[in-house]
């Protein structure tokens, strides 16, 4: 533990920043004022004209201001997810699944930035893939609010020691995440900026998160052998790499894959509470046995008749 502690401590500093109020209002502010210079930067493109350089990169259309605005809110939660899975599995699980529901609706406003001008003609090809969109981020909304009422934290050690290294693991996880996020978004600001062809970030991010969670399903069984904690686990991997096959496929098929993961999340976390109460009733002893280890041994001796 102590050749990690520098690394414990920048992550606790990094998380402290983030997740604090400073951290909130520096995220709303970058928000705000990158919605208000995308729209700016659009109508000067649209009447006025940028250079040529800039000109290619700058939409005319002024939902795509808006398709910016929430790629950027999509980072920020991003961000969010990491510090996240350092606490709780469950929870990780749950941001992830936020940050697909937002993707949905991004993709409404990244698929009407298209068309210049907007019109139902050019508009009606498109609209199943919108009304799926739509439609599957509002269904993973409302089954994230179920997901949330039952949710339940698991301790995966009782040793406090065994506890604690375990969390520090997953910071040191975390941290690498954050290091390649970073990279990840700048390659692919490299990439639009030059015109050149790269993967999309968020598949990406979505594969070094399966990665990541499989890792962390492998060191908890060093902290427990309990094979509920365990399917858990795995579970929730399962549930990122379904949203990752949601990010590739046709936007129809995105939203029900994505409505599926949502359910699967939920019915993992369901049938983990009922299989650990069950669990927990098997470990309390009978009561006739409970009374007869109560009673001294010599009051056990038979009285005569």
């Amino acid at each position: 533990m102590a050749l990690i502690r520098p690394v414990l401590t920048l992550y606790d500093k990094l998380e402290t920043c983030w997740e604090g109020p400073s951290g909130h209002r520096l995220a709303g502010t970058l928000l705000v004022g990158t919605f208000l210079v995308s729209l700016v930067l659009v109508e000067i493109n649209r009447f006025v004209g940028l250079p040529a350089a800039m000109a290619t990169l700058v939409p005319k259309n002024h939902l795509a201001a808006i398709e910016i605005a929430l790629t950027l809110l999509l980072v920020i939660e991003v961000m969010g997810l990491v510090f996240s899975m350092v606490h709780s599995v469950s929870t990780s699980v749950g941001r992830q699944l936020e940050i697909l529901s937002l993707i949905l609706l991004r993709n409404v406003f990244k698929e009407i930035s298209h068309h210049d001008p907007l019109s139902w003609e050019t508009l009606e090809g498109s609209m199943a893939g919108i009304s799926a969109a739509v439609t599957g981020a509002l269904i993973v909304f409302g089954l994230l609010a179920l997901y949330y009422r039952i949710r339940k934290i698991a301790t995966l050690a009782k040793d406090d020691e065994d506890r604690q290294s375990f969390i520090a693991a997953k910071k040191c996880i975390a941290l690498a995440l954050l290091a390649a996020f970073h990279l990840i978004a700048l390659n692919s600001l490299f990439a639009y900026a030059s015109g050149a062809h790269t993967s999309p970030a968020f598949q990406t991010i979505y594969t070094l998160l399966v990665l990541s969670n499989i890792l962390i399903v492998l060191l908890s069984l060093r902290h427990g052998h309990n094979y509920h904690v365990a399917f858990r686990n795995s579970g929730f991997a399962v549930v990122t790499v379904l949203i990752l096959i949601a990010l590739i496929a046709p936007p129809v098929w995105s939203a029900a894959i994505g409505i599926f993961a949502s359910l699967f999340a939920l019915a993992t976390l369901w049938l983990f509470g009922m299989f650990n109460g069950a669990e927990d009733e098997k470990a309390v002893p009978p009561m006739g046995q409970t009374e007869l280890k109560s009673v001294p041994p010599a009051a056990r001796v038979a009285k005569p008749l």
